[in-house]
């Protein structure tokens, strides 16, 4: 399918259970890239029926996820729209779902069930004992009259209101994602699903159909997972007369190593984490379009601007899409080059100050001395939490036999004679050494190497072990500018003293 008629409404509709799955924020920002780039809206609707599994908050950070990647939508809780209220459970209060639920009944496509839930256990039970494999339930009270159910729940008697399956014959389905073909299902495989709970509530199934038709979505579009679900949509749009939606159901998102779904059992798959562990919104953005979507097979860096413009549902592949931290972490590396200086140091600023490096608020000083120290990161970052340990030598001391082993300080084919000998010559080399710059820096202990006719590596790691404690770590001469004299000086003679010790 190439193109779309008409207006496009689209809308996401998570379940406020906890943190918000980051697959759900590609689901999210796939019917967001729908609506912007077909020219529709996009509505966000909080599907909070499941009163057992909610939990205080979870539409907040719903919210906040889905805002803190770029995506925004054009009605919903917070902005209002035409078709509120935009949270399921207000829009129970406000009895919205009671006039259908009454129309099916009245119509005998629905009926009232007062089988327990003790007696629908024991009826599962009795089917497995008899070699029956899937369990299908369908009530004895869907041939009573209307009448006699009403009757038997104005006595007291809890119940649910389920859907009238029938029993005979198939039911049809197109989906955008399958290439169009028809998914076709025999009604006998079916069963009779819960719409209202005994305590009123509607279930997912009944209450998200509702609200659909109401808010007039035009393209469903959500995880693969309700393809066994749909059916039983397509007959409550059937039994209403209400036009079916177009059924667009997303591939899923597997572990990277392929085996299974991203699960928040398995996974640390929060979307809130990878905000927390300094992933930009440009590089989500853009590599959750890539989980199940391409533009041609071989373009993968692209701006919120091009992903729009570039967006069509014929795109979206029906195989699963497979996780790639790794892939993740390069995407987010190159974003971070793509900020200057300057922006790089406000955004790892917050984490600096929670590693308790730089004070909140943080001084001029402290602001100004980290610019200076992130072009010795900048090309190395790949997530912003990286900073702190990055930079972590130039903000606390470094002390030989704790920092780092002392070990470390004696260069391959050396001994600890050598090695003192050589950060001596050093030590009294850079104490005469007036500019410390790295350019200077350099000069001068290139001219030691030729003076000690020895190679750059040998000194040059042994001074970089006894500055920062770590034998990879940024250019050397930047990285003793960025320490400066005095302490540099002083963890230089420190090396010494140690290697002494060991002689």
């Amino acid at each position: 399918m190439t193109s779309i008629d008409g207006p496009v409404r689209v809308r996401f509709a998570p379940s406020p259970t906890g943190s918000l799955h980051i697959g759900g924020v590609r689901t999210a920002l796939f019917n967001w890239l729908c609506a912007r780039h077909y020219g529709g809206q996009f509505i966000l609707r909080i599907e909070d029926t499941d009163e057992k599994r909610f939990v205080p908050g979870a539409a907040d950070d719903i919210s906040v996820s889905l805002r803190w990647v770029g995506i925004d939508w054009d009605e919903g809780p917070d902005v209002g729209g035409p078709y509120g209220p935009y949270v399921q459970s207000q829009r129970f209060e406000l009895g919205i779902y009671r006039p259908f639920i009454d129309q099916l009944l009245e119509a005998g496509l629905a009926y009232m069930s007062f089988t327990t839930e003790e007696e629908l256990a024991q009826m599962r039970a009795a089917a497995e004992a008899a070699g029956i494999k899937a369990f299908r339930f369908r009530g004895p009270e869907r041939d009573w009259p209307l009448d006699r159910q009403r009757e038997l729940a104005a006595s007291g008697k809890p119940y649910t209101v389920r859907l009238k399956a029938p029993l005979e014959g198939e039911t049809r389905f197109r989906d955008l994602v399958r290439g169009g073909d028809e998914i076709v299902v025999q009604n006998d495989q079916l069963q009779d699903i819960v719409l209202i709970k005994s305590t009123g509530m509607p279930v997912y199934h009944f209450a998200h159909l509702v609200d659909d038709h109401l808010m007039k979505i035009t393209h469903v579009m959500r995880g693969e997972e309700w393809v066994p679900s749909t059916p039983y949509h397509v007959l409550l749009y059937d039994y209403f007369g209400w036009q079916r939606p177009i059924f667009a159901h997303l591939p899923a998102i597997l572990r990277h190593d392929g085996k299974g779904k991203l699960s928040k059992r398995k996974d640390d798959v929060a979307a809130q984490r990878f905000r927390e562990r300094g992933y930009l919104p440009e590089t989500m953005l853009n590599y959750l379009a890539l989980q199940g979507w391409s533009y041609d097979g071989v373009t993968e860096i692209m701006s919120r601007d091009e992903l729009i413009a570039r967006f069509t549902l014929d795109r979206i592949q029906p195989s699963p899409a497979r996780w790639n931290p790794e892939k993740l972490r390069d995407m987010n590396g190159i974003y971070i080059r793509k900020r200057t200086a300057a922006e790089v140091a406000e955004l790892v600023l917050p984490f600096m100050q929670q590693a308790g490096l730089i004070g909140d608020p943080a001084s001029d000083a402290e602001r100004d001395y980290l610019l200076r120290l992130i072009p010795l990161i900048h090309e190395r970052l790949e997530e912003l939490q990286e900073a702190p340990d990055l930079l972590l030598f130039f903000y606390r001391d470094v002390t030989p036999g704790e920092t780092y082993n002392p070990a470390d300080l004696i260069p391959k084919k050396h001994d600890a004679a050598q090695t003192i000998a050589m950060l001596r010559a050093a030590h009294e080399a850079l104490s005469r050494q007036a500019d410390w710059t790295p350019p200077a820096l350099e000069t001068t202990l290139r001219g030691l190497c030729e003076q000690l006719a020895v190679k750059p590596g040998p000194l040059f790691g042994a001074i970089r072990i006894a500055i920062t404690g770590r034998s990879v770590a940024p250019p050397l001469f930047d990285t003793l500018a960025g320490v400066g004299s005095e302490r540099s000086l002083a963890r230089i003679a420190a090396a010494i003293a140690t290697l002494e010790q060991m002689a």
